[in-house]
């Protein structure tokens, strides 16, 4: 069953396009990711599925019943769908505990109030107001009380924005555990690849444009990007452009197999800094040489900063990721080798 179906939807904001002809679907039960930048258009997606706004163009369903459309929009309070806002949107004036049992209050919730203080890990922090709370206690109370109507479908609006490194882990961690554990069918946005990949079964990539130009698994998606703008999305990449060739694309850090439909193209080439491979060689003789320019111990990788020459013999700079314990001298050479399967190539 379909938690959540959008067909063909565009809507524009002061005559201004916001989102173009979005289609995507969300099984029962699973956590979907809508992922893209600022101004891509995802608030304003959310807003329209809850029914905080009306939709313009296309229709959405919530548990294959539509509930908006040009012609029909459903009232947010009959959607049974809970909402956490960036700001959590706590109130104020109630209690950790009261915050909580509004909700209980006023629908029939299958939890109880002990179960969801077993859960949210707050025991000693009940009776204190939101403002005495820290910024990750402040979230998994607002996450519980969202969860606690046991709503058909949960949206969350960039959950971990405002929360600092360490605390957004640990309260990611924390939130993965809730959501698995309450079985709920949820929609998330951010513009966070990493945060996306964690915590989602399926991942949607909008555009500035307001289109989602991919939809898949994280693995789908991290593996198989369909253009440079997804590619570029889950991280640094080392850009080249060229001309196939004999099925192969030429770049200053080597050859690359291209499909054969590209042969004679113009194509970008995408390579992952972990793809690119070296070995340390006084003289390289079988691969192609590289100048290290700096090296960087990153934790759980050494980031090295090469430099190469083109066929015009230019400079190109070049970055690699290799393990820890890799650590070339400036200035050194090195052999430089293309792990294929994180290299990329799309028509120009």
């Amino acid at each position: 069953m379909l938690a959540v179906s959008i067909k063909n939807l565009s809507h524009k904001i002061n005559n201004k396009p916001i989102l173009n002809n979005v289609n995507f679907e969300l099984k029962k039960d699973s956590i979907a990711c809508i992922l893209g930048p600022s101004g891509s258009g995802k608030t304003t997606l959310l807003k329209l599925i809850a029914g905080l706004d009306k939709v313009q163009n296309g229709e959405i369903f919530i548990n294959e019943q539509e509930v908006s459309s040009a012609n029909k929009h459903l009232a947010t309070e009959k959607r049974k769908i809970g909402y956490l806002f960036q700001d959590y949107a706590l109130f104020p004036h109630l209690t950790v505990k009261e915050n909580l049992k509004y909700p209980i209050n006023f629908k029939n919730s299958i939890y109880t109030i002990n179960d969801i203080i077993d859960v949210i890990k707050l025991p000693n922090s009940l009776d204190k107001y939101p403002h005495e709370l820290s910024g990750g206690e402040q979230q998994r109370v607002a996450l519980a009380r969202s969860i606690i109507s046991h709503p058909d479908l949960l949206l969350l609006d960039e959950p971990f924005s405002s929360l600092d490194l360490n605390l957004r882990e640990d309260v990611r961690d924390d939130t993965l555990h809730l959501l698995q554990k309450s079985n709920v069918s949820v929609i998330i946005v951010t513009h966070d690849p990493f945060e996306a990949m964690f915590i989602s079964n399926q991942i949607n990539i909008m555009d500035t444009n307001g289109e989602i130009v991919q939809s898949g698994s994280p693995a789908e998606l991290y593996n198989n990007p369909v253009s440079s703008y997804v590619a570029e999305f889950f991280g640094e990449t080392n850009r080249f452009e060229g001309v196939v060739k004999n099925s192969h694309i030429l770049t200053p850090i080597g050859k690359i197999k291209a499909p054969s439909e590209l042969e004679n193209q113009k194509v970008k080439v995408h390579v992952r800094p972990k793809g690119v491979k070296l070995n340390e060689q006084p003289t390289p003789v079988n691969g192609i040489k590289g100048t290290v320019m700096a090296s960087k111990l990153m934790g759980s990788f050494s980031f090295i900063h090469l430099s190469v020459l083109n066929s015009n013999n230019e400079v190109v700079h070049v970055h690699s990721h290799m393990p820890p314990d890799f650590n070339p001298k400036q200035s050194s050479a090195v052999e430089i080798e293309i792990d294929e399967s994180q290299a990329f190539i799309f028509e120009n």
